[in-house]
């Protein structure tokens, strides 16, 4: 009964959902945040206009995603009317509104609005915006219309901030000229008494506002701007930004400093955030004392109202990643290089399976491999070649041949396999760390991908279709017969006899040995990587994230995974039913495809009465073992006293492990906690222990209740130690993961 029940689900969740693409890297080294914030103590908004983004985060501030990019139009200042509704305002007189947190949203561009910078709406309707240009735009519907008001400044100056505390009041900080007053709902404007380096202003009601700017200037009043009061602001250095919750008021700018007010602006004390070197552009605070600031590449959290800070992303390289390989199902390094499309050379690092990435020590590349060993080989251009005996935890750099090295393979820690080109083409094989290095010559084209199926045989492709076999572990290559003129980008084999290759509008299939070659349709324009996992599935994954599936050995694809958008993917890797893409700007995607290995485990969370999962798909939740009729929701009642489970099934129709059960008696849910582990204490408040009957290295995944990741660590031995300082009270979920076993604890922090 319960195995009929678990396929009809499938059936129905299959044709009911499709997968998506999740951005594992939204926030880069060269980002910028010139507007952010926070509508209540977990979701915020904050703009990058580095790389024309508008940002999400659900965790108050530790992780985000990135709801879109927009092209050319750099974006400058958000308004948000609820968590849902709201603006965003930029270049090119461009207005992005939504009404759905920017799942979707709708663009208008007008030049004749000219560059906007700054926004502030005083109810649904009536609305103001300020551009480079020195003009002040207002609108009575929404943003449908907008008319120019007389700002009283010339064009040479920019309307930095504003604020409309009501229908009648607005404030317009005006860098160069002050701050502007209008009475009458922004139709006029006349100048108050106040410095002319002003940044940014907040005003909590039409009498009581405070600015800040150059200098670190600091100016309150009481009186609608009537007079100001100048505030000793603890700093020097310029304050470019400012928000307040309650009697809580926090700048920030530049030098790191970031100058604080618990008496709303009495008093302030200054402390530096990261270092002297970084330039916080914006700040936000909640009521609950969540916030974040937006500095160079980077977001540094609060949960104390600004007291105390920490770094809680900082940020992956801006680069255009080319290459991507991994050892295991957890750690994992993409290398990329500094070109038009992007501004660094990059080394990312992933120990969690591509979850979460990490800026590696060293110059990044284009070709990259690694072992289940550790050892490892990245080439490039001169001075990128560098090999690895620990995961590129470190590297060592050695001497390279002179090639552009688009691909590499580590046959041992001294014993390493380059390819390349336009210039100097072909494959460079040594034996001694790179001190001296064999050449096998292949005419001027370029190599772009290597793949061995053992430590002797391998296969290489690259420019004007090409395909090479090596027998000899790459000392010596001869040249197979190829089915097309096209460029070749990616190439596996399963064997010595089947294989696949793709490129550049092509895409080809051997069964002997690559004698000959049937050439594959339906697969997505440059096809960037190709990986079958038998004899039968495949997987090809285009430039445009494009990921189409075959099922019977590449004969025949389907649409599996849409296009990203604006997306440029140069490389993916396989991993337990998952893809990792690698592209322009150091975006790094996940997205499922097939069924993991090793089942998940649902995780269960109890509140009063209620029962809830986490997942995206659908449930079936089970009362001493026997399906409960309707039990195919997120959340149920747990009325009566017995043992509750669940079962979760994802939109592939991977069914997950049943959970550990949930006692209900006298109407009081508890845990009953299950498998070799347990936590001690727990409740807990500072710190919890591990105790494990299994010394099996694992990883350590923290979460909260919504599945969101909020830590990880490697952990060994019979007893491990977690700080619990930055959790807030409440119920998270330990899942400890090793090679073959995942367990899941329940834990409360008081």
């Amino acid at each position: 009964m319960r195995k009929a029940l678990t396929l009809a689900l499938v059936a129905v969740f299959i044709t009911a959902n499709a997968q998506q693409w999740e951005l594992t890297t939204p926030i880069k080294t060269r980002s910028k945040f010139p507007a952010a914030h926070m509508v209540n103590a977990q979701r915020g908004y904050a703009l990058d206009n580095m790389m024309n983004a508008i940002l999400r985060t659900n965790d108050g501030g530790h992780t985000w995603e990135r709801m879109t990019t927009l092209a050319i139009n750099t974006p400058n200042d958000l308004h948000m009317w609820d968590d849902q509704r709201g603006i965003v305002v930029g270049s090119g007189g461009s207005l992005h509104v939504t009404q759905d947190g920017f799942s979707t949203f709708t663009t208008t561009n007008s030049s004749t609005l000219g560059a906007l910078y700054s926004v502030a709406f005083a109810n649904d309707t009536l609305g103001l915006v300020g551009t480079g240009a020195g003009a002040i735009r207002r609108t009575t519907d929404g943003g449908a219309t907008w008319t120019t008001m007389a700002s009283g400044v010339g064009t040479s100056y920019t309307i930095t901030d504003i604020a409309m505390p009501n229908v009648d009041t607005a404030f317009a900080a005006v860098y160069g000229v002050g701050v502007l007053r209008s009475t009458d709902g922004g139709l006029t404007w006349a100048n108050t008494d106040t410095p002319t380096g002003v940044r940014a202003l907040h005003f909590s009601s039409a009498l009581n506002g405070i600015v800040v700017g150059n200098g670190g200037a600091i100016l309150r009043t009481a009186d609608a701007g009537s007079t100001w009061e100048v505030m000793a602001s603890g700093v020097a250095q310029n304050l470019l930004a400012i928000d307040r919750s309650g009697d809580v008021v926090l700048a920030a700018g530049s030098s790191g400093r970031v100058t604080r007010s618990s008496d709303g602006g009495a008093t302030w004390n200054a402390v530096t955030v990261g270092s002297n070197l970084m330039t916080h552009q914006s700040i936000a605070i909640a009521a609950d004392g969540n916030g974040f600031i937006g500095t160079d590449g980077r977001i540094f959290g609060t949960t104390d109202h600004g007291v105390t800070w920490e770094l809680v992303n900082p940020g992956t390289y801006h680069t255009f990643l080319n290459k991507v390989s991994f050892a295991n199902g957890d750690t994992g390094v993409a290398v990329g290089y500094e070109t038009s499309g992007g501004i660094e050379n990059g080394l990312l690092r992933t120990v969690d399976g591509g979850r979460t990435w990490l800026n590696a020590n060293g110059l990044g590349g284009l070709g990259v491999h690694l072992r289940p060993d550790g050892l490892g080989l990245q080439g490039g251009s001169v001075g990128a070649n560098a090999r690895t005996n620990d995961y590129f935890a470190s590297r060592q750099t050695q001497g390279a041949p002179n090639v552009a090295i688009r691909a590499t393979w580590c046959f041992g820690e001294y014993d390493h396999l380059v390819a390349g080109g336009y210039v100097n083409g072909g494959f460079y094989r040594t034996t001694n760390g790179g001190a001296t290095w064999q050449h096998t010559p292949n005419g001027s084209s370029s190599i772009f991908d290597l793949y061995f199926i053992n430590e002797q045989v391998g296969f290489g492709v690259g420019g004007g279709g090409q395909i090479w076999k090596s027998s000899d572990a790459g000392h010596t290559w001869q040249q197979l017969p190829h089915s097309t003129a096209n460029d070749q980008f990616s190439v596996f084999f399963l064997n010595e006899q089947v294989g696949w290759t793709v490129g550049a509008n092509s895409g080809a299939r051997t069964t002997d040995g690559g004698q000959t070659w049937i050439n594959m349709p339906d697969i997505p324009g440059y096809a960037m990587m190709v990986h079958f996992t038998g004899p039968d599935t495949g997987y090809v994954v285009g430039n445009s994230g494009q990921t189409v599936r075959s099922v019977d050995g590449g004969a025949t694809w389907q649409n599996l995974m849409p296009s990203i958008t604006n997306a440029v993917i140069n490389d993916a890797a396989y991993l337990d039913g998952e893809l990792v893409l690698v592209g322009r700007f150091g975006d790094i995607y996940r997205g499922r495809v097939a069924c993991p290995s090793i089942a998940d485990v649902p995780l269960i969370t109890s509140s009063d009465e209620s029962l809830c999962t986490s997942t995206s798909g659908t449930t079936q939740w089970y009362f001493n073992g026997d399906p409960i009729p309707g039990g195919d929701t997120p959340c149920i009642e747990a009325i009566e006293e017995g043992s509750y489970t669940v079962i979760n099934i994802d939109a592939l129709g991977c069914a997950s492990t049943i959970s550990a059960p949930f006692q209900v008696i006298h109407t009081g849910v508890t845990t009953i906690e299950t498998g070799t582990s347990r936590l001690v204490p727990n409740p807990a408040s500072d710190q919890v222990r591990i105790e494990r009957a299994d010394n099996t290295p694992a990883m350590l995944t923290i979460t909260d209740v919504q599945g969101r990741i909020i830590r990880q660590e490697t952990i060994s031995g019979t007893s491990h130690n977690v700080e619990l300082a930055g959790l807030k009270a409440g119920v998270y979920l330990l899942r400890i993961g090793t090679r073959t076993d995942v367990e899941t604890l329940r834990l409360v922090v008081e």
